[in-house]
C-alpha cells in the first residue's frame, strides 16, 4: 500500500485485492509504506562494491520491507499516481533496491542480504489510481519503473490494471464494477496460489 495517503484510493485498491485472496483461502498481509520509514538513496555509490550493503541500513526499514516483498509468494503494489509519476515515498523505497541491481551487475546477491533468493516466477502485480481522467502517457513512466524495479528484485511485473478519475475512496465505490473486478482478481491469483487454478506463463519484463 503505497500513498501516502492513509485510507485512499489506492488503500481501497489494495483491500478489496486481499479480500479476493482471502475468499480463495489465501493469507493476506497489508503493509502500509507509509508505516515504514524509508531514507532516500543520496546515490553515494558505495553498495556499488561487496557486499552491495546500503550504508542506510538500520537506519529505517527499507530492509524489512524487502524482507516482506522476498518472502511473499505473490506481491500486489497499489499506489496513487502524482504528476503522472510515484509518490516520493514509494520512489524513495524503489531507489534504495540500486543495492540489489549492483549485486545483480557484478554477479551476486549480496551476502548480507536478509532476503531469500527471489524465484524467476515470482509474480508482481500492480494496482494505479489516478484522479486525472484523462491522459494517453497517464501511467506508462509508473509502470515502466514498477517493471525494471521488480526485476532488479529478482521478481516480474505481470500484470496490472489502472483507474482513472478516483480523486477520493468514494469514487472508487460509486463503481461497483471495478471493485467487483478487482475482488475477482484476488480470487483468481488466490486460486492460482492454491493451486486450485493453473499459473499462467508470462512474457519476460522489459
Amino acid at each position: 500500500m503505497c500513498s501516502p495517503h492513509a485510507g485512499g484510493v489506492s488503500d481501497l485498491l489494495a483491500e478489496t485485492f486481499a479480500a479476493g485472496l482471502e475468499d480463495a483461502g489465501c493469507p493476506a498481509q497489508r503493509v502500509p509504506l507509509r508505516e515504514h520509514p524509508v531514507e532516500a538513496c543520496t546515490g553515494c555509490g558505495a553498495c556499488a562494491q561487496p557486499p552491495h550493503a546500503c550504508v542506510l541500513a538500520g537506519q529505517d526499514e527499507a530492509e524489512w520491507l524487502f524482507a516482506c516483498f522476498a518472502e511473499a509468494p505473490l506481491v500486489l503494489l497499489t499506489s496513487s499516481i502524482y504528476f503522472y509519476a510515484l509518490p516520493a515515498t514509494f520512489k524513495a523505497w524503489i531507489d534504495r533496491g540500486q543495492r540489489f541491481w549492483a549485486a545483480r551487475a557484478a554477479g551476486s546477491r549480496g551476502a548480507e542480504s536478509p532476503t531469500r533468493p527471489h524465484s524467476a516466477a515470482k509474480p508482481v502485480l500492480a494496482a494505479l489510481a489516478a484522479g486525472r481522467p484523462r491522459g494517453e502517457e497517464l501511467f506508462s513512466g509508473a509502470l515502466r519503473t514498477l517493471a525494471w524495479f521488480a526485476t532488479t528484485l529478482g521478481a516480474r511485473l505481470v500484470e496490472n490494471r489502472v483507474f482513472r478519475g478516483l480523486d477520493r475512496r468514494e469514487d472508487l465505490c460509486d463503481r461497483p464494477q471495478d471493485l467487483a473486478a478487482l475482488r475477482e482478481w484476488g480470487g483468481m491469483w488466490g486460486r492460482r496460489l492454491t493451486g486450485a487454478e493453473k499459473m499462467p506463463c508470462h512474457a519476460p519484463s522489459p
